[in-house]
């Protein structure tokens, strides 16, 4: 999309901010096919709003109707509705020429213009429609009137939750709703999750945040075979018993069969899956290789252009932590400084654990999560309640006392982040997530305001607040993807570092700020930032990731993933070394101890724990 086009369509939504405007002006003076194409989507924008028959003007529209509009420009309209021949709806408009010189009045005229153009079509339609005889219109015999039947239902959701239909339009779907064949679900974001039963044999299907799944077409070859298909993300299927027919997964290098069982499919990218069987008689299809690989309990790992599947035994995974501590709803959680006791917060209260127990210190009464981070240097919690109008406030630890405010409000965790003495808070203002805003965490006090062509997917602050980095996604198959690190006292960009052609989903520094993590779908990452240099990466685990953290002596490397596992590895040798199922999903913060030695992980649906870190991966995997 063109910078004319998007402007423009702030301006049709009422959204178009003064600088906008003054930037949308300056485009439409300086180039004749900007505007030529400005003055096409105003067009557009009428004929489509005269042909929808639930027509409804908003305030805002109604407002501006009522600017620009005048006796004569009315009485002229009306007097063409009465001589109006019956409308063509397919014919266009010839472009009207404005000079260059016209300003923001011009566009609320137009404005103006749309909506009476629009008003215009609407009672065109009404006449022509009274005065023309009703005719009934038979459908021909060999015509069949196409049958969308339910293929499956969104039994929950929570999170933002995307339904689109085949044409890739966003369709409004709750709980409970059809989902027909040809139709594709979405989560997005990390507290993202949908569960879809299908409505044959009610077969379970939980589809984790940040996933992509399309359900079977419906065309003939099909009809027998119940599909689902997961172009990226991550599935877990509970097939019920079914001696008739199996129900199949895809990805876009194999295919998942079974009748009965539970188990987990990943796709990374269009060349990669992996399939983890907890139970059941599962089998592998290659796409290029269609004779089907019996799978027992394990994982089966499929890669593009490699003749064979490659069959590990089951993971060793870590299940028994060695602390717990059941107090939900936690968003960010680290050890004191000393180690000797654990925090965890969320928008509106801060526990602390210490050896006599649990203190507790609620800011608000009303159980509402909200966001919350505390800074690296463990001074300051930075916390939102979530509710409209609110602020973030910046709180003293431990005393939870309020230290500054900030008016903004923060998403997504990896689409803002503070710096590690709250000097100032990055945040990525959504969709399009193209735009950076920088506040000063004393005064709150907006310092500048960075926009970019691309996507921002990701962003985190060094460990001396110098600097912080932008993970930067271009859209398309040519996408040349990148991290950004900008100066964060004036927002230039100094440095870039390529990244693969997949969405970045997490970014972190090490605590001597020499390495930045950057993390993708089943693959990681690590950059010496000083001498822009891609130190290794880190491959073999087929899932996106929620949250990603060093060691603080760097050795290790922890990182949380949508299904409620947390993986480690060897910095220096890129090797596993520990894989820990917390028992939830969607794992929203992890951190180490002062030591190195213990690890605590938060997750919605599980306790706040602490885990043993291991110095080697004591479950070894065969290859097959």
């Amino acid at each position: 999309m063109t910078r004319i086009a998007e402007l423009t369509l702030r301006l049709i939504d009422h959204a178009l901010t003064d600088a906008e405007g003054a930037e949308l002006d300056a485009l439409i003076a300086a180039d004749a096919e900007a505007e030529a194409e400005h003055l096409a989507l105003l067009e557009l924008e009428a004929e489509l709003r005269g042909l929808r028959t639930g027509f409804d003007l908003s305030d805002a529209t109604l407002a501006m109707v009522r600017d620009a509009q005048t006796e004569r420009t009315t009485d002229a309209v009306m007097a063409e509705i009465a001589e109006l021949a019956p409308p063509a709806w397919a014919a266009r408009a010839e472009p009207v020429i404005v000079a260059n010189t016209e300003s923001r009045a011009r566009r609320r005229l137009w404005a103006g213009v749309v909506a009476l153009a629009t008003c215009a079509a609407v009672v065109a339609f009404a006449v022509w429609v009274v005065s023309k005889p009703a005719e009934v219109v038979q459908p021909k015999q060999d015509e069949s009137i196409p049958e969308t039947r339910a293929f499956a239902k969104l039994s929950r959701k929570e999170g933002i939750v995307e339904v689109l239909d085949p044409a890739g339009d966003a369709i409004l779907a709750e709980e409970g709703a059809d989902l027909p064949a040809g139709f594709t679900l979405r989560t997005v974001g990390d507290d993202s999750h949908a569960v879809v039963d299908l409505i044959s044999d009610q077969s379970r299907f939980e589809i984790e945040p940040d996933s992509v799944v399309r359900f079977r077409d419906g065309t003939p070859e099909n009809a027998t075979k119940p599909q689902l298909f997961l172009a990226a993300g991550q599935l877990t299927a509970a097939i019920t018993p079914q001696a008739n027919r199996p129900m199949v997964v895809g990805t876009p290098v194999a295919e998942v069969s079974t009748r009965s069982g539970l188990f987990v499919v990943s796709s990374a990218g269009p060349d990669s899956a992996r399939v983890d069987i907890k139970k059941g008689k599962v089998e592998l299809v290659r796409a290029a290789a269609p004779k089907p690989v019996p799978v027992g309990v394990g994982s089966a790992v499929v890669n593009a252009g490699f003749d064979k599947v490659h069959i590990e035994k089951s993971w060793n995974v870590d299940h028994q932590p060695k602390k717990t501590f059941a107090v939900p709803g936690h968003r960010d959680v680290i050890f004191s400084p000393d180690g000797s006791e654990i925090w965890a917060a969320n928008g509106r209260m801060f526990t602390r654990w210490t050896e006599t127990g649990p203190v507790e210190l609620s800011f608000y009464a009303r159980k509402l999560e909200g966001a919350a981070a505390f800074t690296r240097n463990k001074r300051l919690l930075v916390a939102f309640r979530g509710e409209k109008d609110d602020r973030v406030l910046v709180r003293t630890l431990p005393d939870g006392g309020e230290h500054a405010a900030i008016n903004v409000r923060p998403n997504e965790a990896r689409l803002w982040t503070v710096a590690p003495d709250a000097s100032w808070l990055a945040l990525v203002e959504p969709r399009p997530s193209k735009r950076v805003r920088v506040f000063d965490g004393a005064t709150g006090d907006e310092r500048f305001v960075r926009d970019f062509d691309e996507n921002v997917g990701c962003i985190a602050a060094s460990p001396d607040a110098r600097v912080f980095a932008v993970g930067l996604i271009e859209p398309g198959r040519s996408a040349n993807n990148k991290v950004a690190l900008l100066d964060a006292a004036t927002g230039e960009r100094f440095a870039a570092l390529a990244t693969p052609k997949k969405p970045m989903t997490a970014l972190a520094y090490s605590d001597n700020g020499r390495v930045l993590a950057v993390g993708f779908n089943g693959i990681i990452q690590l950059w010496d930032v000083r001498n822009r240099e891609l130190l290794r990466s880190i491959t073999g685990f087929e899932r996106a990731l929620t949250c990603l953290t060093f060691s603080p002596d760097g050795k290790r490397l922890a990182a949380g993933t949508p299904d409620g596992h947390v993986w480690l590895w060897n910095t220096e040798t890129a090797q596993q070394t520990q894989l820990i199922g917390t028992g939830g999903r969607g794992v929203r913060s992890i951190a180490f101890h002062p030591t190195g030695k213990e690890l605590i992980t938060v997750a919605p649906g599980a306790p706040v724990a602490v885990w043993d870190v291991n110095e080697t991966f004591p479950g070894s995997h065969a290859i097959q």
